[in-house]
């Protein structure tokens, strides 16, 4: 898994945003900041969060308003109007001194060029992510999922291969917004150093006597053919007075043991690239397997 810390700005707010709005503005704490109004008309008049008398110093001519010493009571919705007639929309919000550490976490379950992040963020914000994909195009902007301060979205690369070499690493780049504040962050990294494969699955378990036959399937996410993507797996097992042992086999989805286990579970491993070991499969209860001769193989 891909962890990466990076400083971005305090967002301060009172009402979280639901979307971001079509137009925003990003300005210096105490600057001047210029908003324009999208119109042919030349006399405008201008409101703040739909207030006729905005809680700043303003300075208007023709259609651009300055805002003179942005602060946070100065950041909002800012409209112009033809008399009763909204011409333009700009939502305006201030980039402050403050900073706060932010993590960011992406995992990838194979090699098919898809893939989840994750991130902290204030819970008063909303977010939104982008993808600079391995081909250099960019991606739709994608709305990030938020709860409790933890936001999350999903990605795909429809120009990976996963029978390449990856040469150039992915780009990803986060915006979070406010009532009255912004951040701005990006992070690099290879698909190969975020995969984390699913568990394994169809774990089975027979008995005959002292010896266990273990059988299993790689799990249902993982790219073929096998030869090519192979897997490391690793059996854990546990003895009858709680000490667990683990094995680990390569270049097969079967094994013998001939130790008195109680149970035993398994996960899986990209032996190439060396990324995170997948979850645990369940327990399974070695008690509960059935006696049988087994067929020749």
């Amino acid at each position: 898994m891909l962890v990466l810390v990076g400083l971005v700005l305090c967002l301060a707010s009172v009402d979280a945003l639901t979307a971001f709005p079509p137009k925003f503005l990003v300005g210096k704490l105490n600057g001047d900041v210029v908003v324009k109004c999208n119109t042919s008309e030349q006399r405008v008049t201008w409101t703040q969060n739909g207030d006729p008398e905005p809680m700043a110093e303003l300075v208007a001519k023709g259609q651009t308003l300055t805002i003179l010493g942005l602060d946070l009571p100065a950041t909002g919705n800012y409209s112009c109007w033809a008399g009763t007639v909204l011409l333009d929309t700009t939502y305006v919000v201030v980039s402050g001194p403050c900073e706060k550490g932010m993590n960011v976490s992406c995992q990838a379950e194979s090699y098919r060029g898809s893939f989840h992040c994750s991130w902290t963020g204030p819970r008063s914000s909303i977010f939104r992510a982008r993808l600079t994909r391995s081909d250099g195009s960019l991606g739709e902007w994608v709305p990030a999922a938020g709860h409790r301060g933890r936001f999350s979205a999903s990605f795909a690369d429809p120009s990976f291969c996963p029978f390449a070499e990856e040469l150039r690493p992915l780009q990803l780049h986060l915006e979070g917004l406010s009532d009255t504040s912004y951040l701005n962050f990006s992070i690099r990294f290879f698909v190969r150093d975020i995969v984390r494969p699913d568990p394994p699955q169809e774990l089975t378990v027979q008995r005959l006597g002292e010896q266990l036959h273990l059988a299993w399937a790689p799990p249902a996410s993982w790219p073929l053919p096998k030869s090519y993507f192979a897997l490391l797996y690793r059996l854990q097992y546990e003895l009858p007075n709680g000490t667990q042992v683990d094995k680990y086999v390569e270049g097969t989805e079967e094994t013998w043991m001939q130790e008195r286990a109680q149970r035993v579970r398994i996960s899986c491993q990209d032996p190439y690239a060396n990324p995170a070991w997948s979850p645990w499969s369940p327990w399974q209860d070695v008690s509960a397997a059935q006696q049988s001769q087994l067929r020749a193989r």
